[in-house]
């Protein structure tokens, strides 16, 4: 993998958006090999969940309204498969992220998010029952609580993401302005309506190979996977290392 150039104009636009979508960064075999990990990754941990009765401390998941167990994701995942470790602490991704943050950046979190729903009956299982959409929310409110600030998320789309699979939202310049939160009962603080009207909402719609990073005080959301595909991000935290 080649380092990727962050134009001046792609720096501006990421400083007045929060975000931004840069295509192509992988090649066609990393994104395969990323795929196969994806897939390992899945049947380790959930495996080992359904073989033992018993949820795997990696494994965020919850039951649909229909019954089925859903699988969210996995974390951390980068000590599990090397291709992720060796993307995650590469050249590429770290460069982007020093680029768009200004200041030299240190890896401080790896997932794998899933958004599959399991066959196999998991009546043992005591989960919490929501639908598959991510609700309207930043992840700079958990990183803080971290103790982290000047946090970078970069999402490579492992997958093709059209808008029907769930492809992320988000709400461009809502890093730059106070955000209003309402605490719930099994999602966390999430950010109502009002304060990230739906209108003015963009979907970032993506193919296989893309890179997606957003400031993590950006407010976003995702629908549900209606394309009965996989719709696979490997999710990565930046930070500065003087944060």
């Amino acid at each position: 993998m080649d380092t990727v150039p962050i134009s001046s104009s792609v720096r501006s636009a990421f400083d007045e958006d929060g975000y931004v979508v840069l295509r192509g960064v992988l090649d066609a075999a990393t994104v395969e090999a990323l795929r196969d990990a994806a897939s390992c990754v899945f049947d380790q941990v959930v495996g080992a969940t359904l073989a033992q009765q018993m949820a795997h401390p990696r494994l965020t998941w919850w039951r649909l309204p229909d019954g089925r167990a859903y699988v969210f994701k996995v974390k951390p995942v980068a000590d599990l498969a090397p291709a992720f470790g060796d993307v995650a602490r590469g050249q590429t991704l770290p460069a982007i992220a020093s680029a768009l943050l200004g200041a030299e950046v240190e890896l401080m979190e790896d997932k794998v998010t899933y958004k599959e729903a399991l066959n196999p009956d998991v009546p043992w299982a005591n989960l919490p029952v929501l639908g598959e959409e991510v609700r309207k929310h930043s992840d700079a409110t958990y990183f803080a609580a971290r103790g982290f600030s000047g946090v970078l998320t970069v999402a490579v789309c492992l997958d093709d993401c059209p808008a029907e699979a769930g492809a992320l939202r988000v709400w461009p310049g809502t890093h730059r302005r106070h955000v209003e939160y309402v605490q719930t009962a099994d999602q966390g603080p999430i950010v109502p309506d009002e304060s990230a009207p739906d209108d003015e909402a963009v979907t970032l719609t993506a193919e296989a190979g893309t890179v997606l990073a957003w400031d993590a005080a950006l407010v976003h959301a995702s629908e549900a996977n209606l394309t009965g595909k996989p719709r696979r991000l490997l999710v990565l935290g930046y930070t500065t290392v003087d944060h």
